[in-house]
């Protein structure tokens, strides 16, 4: 392990301890009224954004750590279904948009009713339920921080909608997400993938923060013998992302 690997590892260590507390002493406070009094309406909600605040950070503590295994080559293959990945992160990325649409996409039983609940806020969702639910063997963890990372991306930057497709092969899956945001100029369709690249700001195109979290992103598709992609479009941005599995027989 590189010293920049190991630098990040125990950051991400010492990070942990205290979002464990800060998360802790959250779910006290909302757990045990009888030992801690009961909170107000508008102390509840404030108590509860703390708590989630608390669980995006240690995310964003593992997504560190995750994309520097990347960079090493470190995989974890699992028994999973792109069904449960789509649904984690859609439910991290409602959280933090609409927390009342993350927890009905969580009480959605049923790929109609979860795409339902997709379509009345704005997301189409293109997929087959059957190849959805068919149990895949791939990094579960990577792919769906590259997910929720194109997701957030197209939520901070769409107008009304943003559509998800998702298509699968005998041995491949592609996932494409595209917002109808303002696009991003082609003269910036490999310098997004740098890290910590910001755009300059020009007519109808505002400042864009995409640079790590899509660093990231590739780097753990890379890790799975995958690509990331910036498609032409006229109209908004669309990401595609290209990974090798294995379906189970």
């Amino acid at each position: 392990m590189s010293i920049k690997n190991i630098k990040t590892a125990h950051l991400v260590h010492d990070l942990k301890n205290p979002i464990n507390i800060v998360e802790s002493g959250a779910r006290s406070l909302l757990e045990k009224p009888e030992r801690y009094g009961n909170l107000n309406p508008k102390q509840e909600k404030v108590v509860r954004r703390v708590l989630r605040n608390a669980l995006r950070l240690r995310h964003l503590a593992n997504n560190m750590l995750e994309v520097d295994m990347a960079s090493l080559g470190v995989i974890h293959v699992e028994n999973c279904t792109m069904a449960r990945i789509l649904r984690a992160a859609f439910v991290e990325v409602f959280d933090l948009v609409d927390p009342a649409v993350a927890d009905a996409l969580e009480d959605a039983n049923g790929f109609e009713k979860f795409v339902g609940v997709l379509k009345a806020n704005g997301v189409i969702l293109e997929a087959d339920s059957r190849l959805l639910e068919k149990p895949i063997l791939i990094d579960e963890t990577k792919m769906g921080l590259i997910v929720t990372n194109l997701l957030s991306n197209a939520f901070k930057y769409r107008n009304r909608t943003i559509n998800v497709r998702i298509s699968m092969g005998d041995d491949t899956i592609e996932v494409g997400v595209k917002d109808d945001g303002p696009g991003i100029p082609e003269s910036y369709h490999q310098k997004i993938f740098d890290s910590y690249f910001q755009c300059e700001k020009i007519e109808d195109f505002p400042v864009r923060g995409h640079g790590l979290g899509l660093a990231g992103a590739l780097a753990l598709a890379g890790a799975m013998g995958g690509t990331l992609s910036i498609c032409k479009s006229a109209h908004g941005a669309e990401f595609v992302v290209h990974v090798k599995l294995c379906l189970e027989t």
